[in-house]
C-alpha cells in the first residue's frame, strides 16, 4: 500500500504544478488603446491630509486661495468670498466626502494583501446525564490566515483602488477650480448688472425728459398728438426695462450667494468695477493639458483604475491559494491556562471554481468592455478640451476687436453729445437733439458694459480650460 500512496501523492503534486504553470502562462494581458500611465498612484498616507478640511469650523477652509478665476490677487473681497465658498459650498463638501470614501477603500484594498490575525478567548461549561457536576474549559487561540497572491488579483485590486483615490483627488481639485471660476464670473456678473441697471434708470429718466419736452411742444402746437403717444409708449418701455433689469439684478445676486454659501435673499450688492485684463500670459502647448487639467487627469485615472480592475477579474479565473494556522491553549482552570503545552495547526487550501454558469468569465468580459468605454470617454474629453480652447482663443480675439471698436464708438458718441450740448446752449440745436444723443450714448455704454463682461467670462473660461490658472501672472489695475 505504501508505494500506491506515494504514487498517488506524486499525481496530486503533478496536477497542482500543472495548474500552476497553466495559470502563470495565462496571466492577464489586457489590451488598451491608450499608452499606460507613467506614474504609479501615491499610497494612501499621502492623501490622508486632503480627505477632509483640517479646521472643524465650517466657516474656515483648509487652504487659502491667493488668486481668483482671473489669476489675479488684487481683489481682497472676491478672494474672501472664494475662501468662504470653499468651506461652505455643498458640492465641495460632497466631493471631499467622496474623496474620503475612496481613501478608506484604498486602505481596505491594501489590508486584503496583509496577514490577518485574530485573537479569541472562550470559556465553556459542559455537563452530562451521568455526572451531576459541570466541567469547565478555558481556551485561548491565535488564528492567522494569508492568501497567496500568485496571479496578482489582490495587487491589481489594490492598484485599482489607488487609481480611484487619485481620480477622486483630481475630481476634487477640478471642482474647486470650477467653483473659483464660477464665483469670479458671478462676482463680475453682479457688478455688470449693477452698472447696467444704473444706466437703465438714467435712460428711463432721459426718456421721461423727452416725453415732457414733446408734451410741452404739443401744447405750443409744435408737435403732433402721435408724437406724444410715441413718447409715452417709449417711457412705458423704459419702465419695463427698469423692472426687468431689477429682477435680473436680484437673480444674479442670488446665484452668487448660493455659490458662496449664503442665504439667496437677492439683496447682495458689490462696490467695485471690472478688472483690467492683460494679454501677456502664455497659452503653452496642447501637451500641457495632459498634466494641467484636473478633469483630464480624472478621466485618465478612471481608465487606469478600470484597467487594473479588468486584470483583477481576469486573475479570479484561476485557483486561489490560502494558508491558515492557529496557536491555542486549553485548560480546565484559568490559572493553569498559560502553563499548558502550546498546540498549533497549519492548513494549506487551494480552491478553483468549476461550475458557475460562466459568471467569472462574464465578469472579466464585462470589465474589459467597461475599460473600452472608459478609454473612449477619455479620448472624447481630450478632443473636447482641445476644441474648447481653440474656440475660446478665437472668441477672445473677436471680443477684443469688438471691445476696441465699441470703445471708439463710445468716444465719438461722447464727443457728439458735447458738441450738440454746446450748440443747444448757444441756441443752434434744440433739446430733442440733445436727448436723442443721450439715448444713443446710453446704448453705447450698455454695449461697452456687455463687452467688458464678455471679456471677463472669456478669460475665466480660458484659464480654467488651460488647467493651471494660478501659474499665470497678470498686470492689474483699477479700471
Amino acid at each position: 500500500m505504501k508505494p500506491q500512496i506515494i504514487c498517488h501523492q506524486k499525481k496530486v503534486y503533478t496536477t497542482a504544478c500543472c495548474l500552476l504553470m497553466i495559470g502563470c502562462s495565462g496571466l492577464p494581458s489586457t489590451h488598451s488603446y491608450i499608452a499606460p500611465a507613467v506614474r504609479v498612484p501615491l499610497i494612501a498616507e499621502h492623501y490622508q491630509s486632503d480627505a477632509m478640511p483640517k479646521a472643524q469650523n465650517p466657516h474656515k477652509s483648509d487652504s487659502v486661495i491667493g488668486k481668483d478665476g482671473l489669476g489675479q490677487s488684487s481683489n481682497p473681497s472676491l478672494l474672501k468670498a472664494i475662501n468662504a465658498a470653499l468651506a461652505n459650498n455643498h458640492s465641495i463638501i460632497e466631493q471631499r466626502a467622496l474623496f474620503s470614501q475612496a481613501l478608506q477603500r484604498s486602505i481596505i484594498a491594501d489590508a486584503d494583501q496583509e496577514l490577518s490575525l485574530n485573537l479569541s478567548a472562550s470559556n465553556s461549561l459542559k455537563t452530562s446525564n451521568s455526572s451531576h457536576s459541570a466541567s469547565a474549559s478555558f481556551d485561548l487561540a491565535l488564528n492567522g490566515s494569508w492568501q497567496f497572491d500568485i496571479w496578482g488579483e489582490l495587487d491589481k485590486k489594490s492598484k485599482a483602488a489607488h487609481y480611484t483615490l487619485a481620480q477622486a483627488k483630481a475630481s476634487l481639485q477640478y471642482a474647486e477650480q470650477s467653483l473659483i471660476a464660477d464665483i469670479t464670473t458671478a462676482w463680475y456678473q453682479l457688478i455688470y448688472q449693477q452698472q447696467r441697471q444704473q444706466l437703465i434708470i438714467e435712460q428711463q429718466q432721459n426718456t421721461d425728459n423727452q416725453r415732457q419736452t414733446i408734451e410741452f411742444s404739443y401744447s405750443k402746437g409744435l408737435n403732433d398728438i402721435s408724437d406724444v403717444y410715441l413718447a409715452r409708449a417709449n417711457l412705458d418701455s423704459a419702465k419695463l426695462r427698469t423692472s426687468s433689469g431689477a429682477q435680473a439684478l436680484s437673480n444674479t445676486a442670488r446665484q452668487l450667494q448660493l455659490l458662496i454659501g449664503q442665504y439667496p435673499s437677492g439683496n447682495l450688492r458689490i462696490a467695485g468695477n471690472f478688472a483690467s485684463l492683460s494679454i501677456n500670459f502664455k497659452l503653452g502647448v496642447p501637451a500641457n493639458l495632459l498634466k494641467n487639467r484636473a478633469d483630464l487627469n480624472s478621466s485618465w485615472l478612471a481608465v487606469m483604475a478600470q484597467d487594473a480592475t479588468t486584470a483583477s477579474n481576469y486573475a479570479k479565473q484561476f485557483p486561489s491559494f490560502n494558508l491558515s494556522g492557529a496557536l491555542s491553549l486549553s485548560s480546565a482552570k484559568l490559572s493553569d491556562l498559560m502553563s499548558q503545552n502550546l498546540a498549533w495547526s497549519l492548513l494549506a487550501n487551494i480552491s478553483q471554481s468549476i461550475l458557475d454558469g460562466g459568471k467569472t468569465t462574464a465578469n472579466y468580459r464585462l470589465a474589459r468592455a467597461v475599460l473600452i468605454e472608459r478609454e473612449q470617454e477619455y479620448l472624447q474629453v481630450l478632443q473636447s478640451a482641445f476644441s474648447e480652447i481653440e474656440t475660446l482663443i478665437e472668441a477672445q480675439h473677436a471680443i477684443e476687436e469688438q471691445w476696441q471698436l465699441n470703445s471708439q464708438i463710445l468716444k465719438n458718441s461722447e464727443l457728439s453729445l458735447e458738441q450738440i450740448s454746446a450748440q443747444y446752449q448757444n441756441g443752434i440745436a434744440n433739446y430733442q437733439q440733445v436727448l436723442n444723443l443721450q439715448q444713443q450714448l446710453f446704448d453705447d455704454q450698455k454695449d461697452q458694459l456687455l463687452l467688458n463682461m464678455q471679456r471677463i467670462e472669456n478669460r475665466v473660461e480660458l484659464l480654467l480650460s488651460l488647467g493651471n490658472p494660478n501659474d499665470i501672472n497678470h498686470t492689474t489695475e483699477s479700471k
